[in-house]
């Protein structure tokens, strides 16, 4: 199965991730794309899972996994699975049961289904280290059975839960995250790329794509995509290394990349913010001594 990524982001591209039976793929993505994933895969041959589970809540867990079994004439068995899932309570409608168990259906599922893609959509997000872990266990069967997995997610962080191995979708289309392990940290390396801290793996983000730099508790983290990485730095050797890329300390506590800034507002007489161009329009204080200069700044960039 070929995922063609110009159906994802809307504009031609010739990227495309070809999924292949026995393999998993951790691919990191904006939320707004989702939508049009799901889409796209459903019209193929894989089983799309999301955090909207659709069950009948007067119905057991027991009787879910039952339908399921039967439907796709899996010779795996119920109470193994029930074992393997740790549901305490199998006999307990749905309607009684909390969003953590319930979440364990989805993972029952893409191992009792027939189709040899399976795609989890943010299956990492606001759940409990327990179910991370049956999650890989889950994983672990799939490849066993040899079907592909899919996970994408919304956070870098995630993707990289499930593996070290990651790769990233946004406007620009397809690429693999760089990380210490598969990079070589060359001259050009340096010159366009900078460290940064991502589920404790050192990963290389583009300069270009930060959109600002903020200092908080003595940690320095750089803002993108709307995610924040930390940096072993200060906001001052930071300044200093980004200065030359079209970076601007507005404030003592911030650093704006001048190109991804939209407007300047002004909310009283020593009152300002910096307006970032990102999907949460963040509003960066702007000190007042800084006003005039960085004015200057955007026009002559």
């Amino acid at each position: 199965m070929d995922l063609e990524i110009g159906t994802v982001i809307g504009k031609p591209t010739e990227d495309k991730i070809q999924l292949v039976n026995g393999k998993t793929y951790a691919v990191q993505m904006p939320y707004d794309y989702f939508e049009r994933l799901s889409e796209v895969v459903r019209d193929s041959d894989a089983n799309v899972f999301t955090n909207d589970i659709p069950v009948y809540k007067r119905i057991t867990f027991k009787a879910h996994i039952h339908y399921f079994k039967k439907w796709y004439n899996s010779p795996l068995k119920v109470d193994d699975l029930i074992q393997q899932f740790r549901i305490e309570t199998p006999d307990e409608k749905l309607s009684k049961q909390n969003k953590n168990e319930i979440q364990k259906l989805n993972y029952i599922q893409a191992l009792l289904t027939d189709e040899q893609h399976i795609v989890f959509i943010d299956p990492f997000l606001h759940t409990i280290n327990d179910n991370i872990h049956l999650f890989h266990k889950m994983k672990e069967q799939l490849i066993d059975q040899n079907k592909s997995l899919l996970v994408v997610t919304s956070r870098l962080e995630d993707a990289f839960v499930l593996q070290s191995d990651v790769m990233k979708i946004n406007e620009d289309g397809l690429k693999i995250v760089e990380t210490s392990e598969n990079t070589v940290d060359d001259k050009e390396v340096q010159n366009t790329k900078i460290k940064v801290k991502a589920n404790d793996k050192t990963i290389f983000v583009d300069i270009s794509d930060i959109e600002f730099l903020e200092s908080q508790d003595g940690k320095v983290y750089i803002n993108l995509d709307g995610e924040k990485f930390m940096m072993e730095t200060t906001l001052q050797n930071a300044e200093v290394e980004l200065s030359s890329h079209g970076f601007y300390r507005c404030h003592r506590s911030y650093i704006v990349n001048l190109h991804k800034v939209k407007e300047i507002i002004t909310w009283s007489k020593n009152a300002y913010s910096v307006i970032i161009d990102n999907h949460e329009k963040s509003k960066i204080p702007l000190s007042r001594t800084k006003h005039n200069e960085i004015q200057e700044r955007l026009i002559t960039l």
